[in-house]
């Protein structure tokens, strides 16, 4: 949410348990991998994570989002004291 000054954990909702679809668990299964390499500034094996993600779901905003986030943060490293947070302007 813009504005905010400390990190705040976000949830996304897929669908009830036990009923997600095949694509839907694939992306649950390769997303996981994603922020998890991300805050580790494992930035390649977070990309692979992000782009196994949009095969089994293209489209998928939250994977696009952080790819296009470590596209920047490769660009511009954060500095070592960086917790994985990301800062929204607006």
């Amino acid at each position: 949410m813009a504005g905010q000054t400390r990190p705040e954990v976000i949830f996304e909702i897929l669908g009830r348990e036990g009923e997600l679809t095949p694509q839907q668990q694939a992306l649950r299964d390769s997303y996981l991998e994603g922020p998890a390499s991300y805050r580790e500034r494992r930035w390649d094996d977070a990309l692979r994570a992000l782009d196994a993600s949009l095969e089994a779901l293209p489209g998928d905003g939250p994977s696009m989002t952080l790819i296009e986030r470590i596209e920047s943060l490769k660009a511009n490293p954060p500095p070592r004291d960086w917790n994985g947070s990301w800062h929204i302007e607006k």
